[in-house]
């Protein structure tokens, strides 16, 4: 049986450092990613982004998920609180998860509100540097024998991304799997715009 190698971007003080192929072919430039904000979307029945600075009252707050889609959440007694003893303990600009009754446009009952947990790389062999990333990418995908999956959303893939990266959305995983690669000896990268 033969082995998969994985390997995830590194991740610099809570900031993921990514090399995005901007307009100018060829030219990699490194710029720092912004937040979970902005590539999360809203689901059906839960809503994963961050809390809006200055948006909680009495029963309600909001929550930035996607690039310019806020939510109001409306909030009361019967909502469960995960790792908080009260929505007065959501920090501004955290990354948050709400499962929520929709009630028409952009607004919901929170049923549970909890932090969204940081992704936690426990094993440093699964995870890749930049100059790694540097040296990978100066042989092609088949002389390398490696993928490298964007795991953003498709709107930030076509504004930018690695030279040869396929787009696989970490939250459309499902939809994408096909792009995985039959070879189980393949390197795999991965790489998003960061984590809270």
């Amino acid at each position: 049986m033969r082995k998969r190698t994985t390997k995830i971007a590194l991740l610099l003080g809570g900031t993921a450092m990514i090399f995005m192929a901007g307009p100018a072919m060829g030219k990699e430039t490194v710029q720092p990613t912004w937040n979970c904000a902005e590539c999360h979307q809203k689901g059906a029945e839960e809503i994963w982004g961050t809390l809006v600075p200055g948006s909680q009252k009495a029963d309600s707050f909001q929550v930035q998920s996607g690039k310019n889609e806020i939510w109001d959440v409306r909030y009361d007694l019967n909502s469960q609180l995960k790792s908080m003893a009260s929505i007065k303990d959501l920090a501004d600009e955290k990354a948050v998860r709400v499962k929520i009754k929709a009630e028409g446009g952009n607004r919901g009952y929170a049923e549970e509100v909890s932090y969204k947990s940081n992704y936690k790389f426990h094993d440093p062999a699964n995870v890749i540097t930049i100059n790694e990333v540097v040296e990978l990418l100066k042989k092609s995908p088949e002389e390398g024998n490696y993928v490298i999956f964007d795991s953003r959303g498709h709107d930030n893939y076509i504004e930018g991304h690695l030279p040869n990266a396929v787009l696989l959305p970490h939250y459309q995983f499902q939809a994408y799997k096909e792009r995985m690669p039959a070879d189980k000896n393949t390197q795999i990268v991965a790489y998003c715009r960061g984590y809270g």
